[in-house]
């Protein structure tokens, strides 16, 4: 498949050159001026938006800063998503050694990819578009309810185009029309929507900072590292910004009004806490001046955890690697914008209270998966059978807690940004995770055992894995399912909660996301997430982002459109 895709690629790659050269955008710059009016420190899915909507002040002077550069023409391709892992752009971190799971992974630790460049995460994920459920925001602060929210929805699934470019075809048809009526409890199934335009990938990206990057008073500046937040002498103000330019130089940068934190769950709370701003003992263990003690910066992290089900089908209608890789396909992408590498892959969806599964449609995995996973290799080929059958029919189903209870946090290695800070996720450490997980999973059997998904052979697979021996080779069976999980769980890709917002003393950020206790500071990404959200977050850090820049420029929420 790659081979075709690189002769295609290199048609786009000379495309995107000729853009770059031809039509740099105005405000993307090498060095900085001395001053801004507002700093936004992370050019992913928030930083896009809040760079883009503060800068339609002309008054008002932004600047926006990214550790990465460009992405590569690749990460335009939904399908190739996966293959942005482990690459430049990549922060390629790993999580500690898991107690409770990862125990299929290499030293237990799990890979945790997060995106570094223009767009940020938004640029390397499976762009599946969800605002979770109403209850979800039952426990957020005043003015932050679902049905606060729900203008900003609106107007996020207008800009960024859901439900996106659809993956059809027998198999999506069958799912979605699957009755549940002789299936216990209230079953949702849902065709997946996504953020894909023209068979492109469409992030915040491109929905938001590029019509924007023309702008006179909105500065780029790419590969540039933030050091550390610099505060006045009160210690309750901040200054501006310490930073590390694409030369190695370093250099600081003022702000007249805010400095705004848009650098994710991860590289938020770890640039608060080498700046000053964190809990105590975590600050005086690593001989970090204390600006600010906050006890909850690094803590309350959470992610979805996805248990992988393999399951093979006798009827071809299943994305594979060989149909993937035919001439008829890539012609049909490169010329018409369409066909299989115009979709994510990603079938639908189905929930059942707080458990759930996304149905991938694709009937074989690629080998080097396991590569930038970080699974032991025994492990990766016992749970994904088609890894060398690339004509295999079948489907690939996630299925996790919605609502996980676990909660980890992010702690430092030392006492300087360069090095990475310490993951852990915690995953399965909380016992009602087993439960609602083993939910999940048989949600999934339910599904699969329907007459409607019959009708296409399925067969679902058991991975052999040599711990899970002593357990019913059954996924019904908790203790075998239980095993399962604690080894072949992955990541979700959805970290959150390490600043988490709240009318609480103990919270990070009040409801304008103001960081407590100093001025000038604000955050706004996936950190500030009380709890987790039942789907895939990226279009409600979006409507967050929308609804920070209104309280920002004093917006009415009447007026938002």
């Amino acid at each position: 498949m790659w081979n075709y895709i690189f002769i295609s690629g290199i048609i786009l790659l000379v495309s995107l050159l000729y853009h770059y050269n031809v039509s740099k955008p105005l405000s993307i710059i090498q060095y900085p001026e001395d001053r801004y009016d507002y700093i936004v420190v992370g050019a992913g899915t928030a930083g896009c938006v809040m760079a883009s909507r503060l800068s339609e002040l002309p008054n008002k002077s932004v600047l926006l800063i990214e550790a990465g550069g460009y992405f590569n023409w690749l990460s335009n391709i939904p399908l190739a998503a996966p293959l942005m892992q482990g690459t430049s752009v990549d922060w390629t971190y790993k999580t500690e050694s898991q107690y409770y799971a990862s125990r299929g992974f290499v030293n237990h630790q799990a890979s945790w990819p997060r995106g570094k460049g223009l767009g940020g995460s938004g640029q390397m994920n499976f762009l599946l578009h969800s605002f979770g459920k109403i209850d979800d925001y039952k426990k957020w602060p005043s003015g932050w309810t679902y049905h606060n929210l729900k203008p900003y929805f609106d107007k996020v699934s207008r800009i960024m185009g859901v439900p996106g470019t659809p993956v059809e075809g027998e198999l999506t048809k069958i799912f979605t029309g699957i009755d549940v009526s002789g299936i216990g409890g209230n079953i949702t199934i849902e065709k997946a929507e996504n953020t894909i335009k023209r068979g492109k990938r469409f992030s915040s990206y491109q929905a938001y900072l590029q019509p924007a990057w023309n702008r006179k008073n909105l500065h780029i500046l790419p590969d540039t590292l933030v050091v550390k937040i610099l505060f006045e002498d009160d210690k309750k103000t901040v200054e501006g910004i310490k930073v590390k330019l694409q030369d190695g130089t370093l250099g600081t940068i003022a702000a007249n009004d805010e400095v705004i934190l848009c650098a994710g769950a991860v590289n938020t709370p770890h640039l608060m806490m080498v700046s000053g701003v964190g809990p105590f003992e975590e600050l005086k263990q690593n001989r970090i001046p204390v600006i600010k003690a906050i006890p909850e910066v690094g803590k309350n992290l959470f992610d979805h955890l996805n248990i992988p089900m393999y399951v093979s089908l006798k009827i071809p209608v299943s994305i594979t690697l060989r149909k993937m890789q035919s001439l008829a396909e890539i012609m049909k992408y490169l010329v018409f914008e369409s066909g299989l590498l115009a979709t994510n892959g990603v079938v639908g969806t189905a929930s059942r209270g707080d458990s759930g599964f996304i149905l991938f449609g694709v009937g074989s995995q690629d080998e080097k998966l396991l590569n930038v996973s970080n699974y032991d290799t025994q492990v990766f080929r016992a749970v994904f059978p088609s890894y060398n059958s690339p004509a295999q029919e079948g489907v690939l189903v996630l299925a996790n807690c919605l609502q996980p209870q676990s909660r980890g946090n992010i702690t430092l290695n030392t006492y300087t940004i360069l090095d990475p800070p310490r993951i852990d996720p915690a995953y399965l450490e909380d016992s009602r995770d087993i439960r609602c997980t083993q939910d999940a999973i048989n949600l999934v059997l339910d599904i699969i055992e329907t007459l409607d998904f019959r009708k296409l052979g399925p067969e679902v697979h058991i991975p052999d894995i040599n711990d899970c021996r002593y357990h019913q080779q059954d996924y019904r069976d908790e203790n075998y399912s239980e095993c399962i999980m604690r080894y072949s769980g992955v990541t979700g890709y959805h970290p959150g909660g390490t600043c988490r917002m709240g009318d609480d003393k103990k919270a990070v950020v009040d409801r304008r996301l103001r960081v407590n206790g100093i001025r000038k500071l604000r955050i706004v990404d996936a950190s500030i997430l009380p709890n987790p959200i039942s789907g895939t977050p990226n279009s409600v850090i979006i409507a967050i982002a929308e609804k920070a820049a209104d309280v920002i420029l004093n917006v009415p929420l009447k007026t938002v459109k």
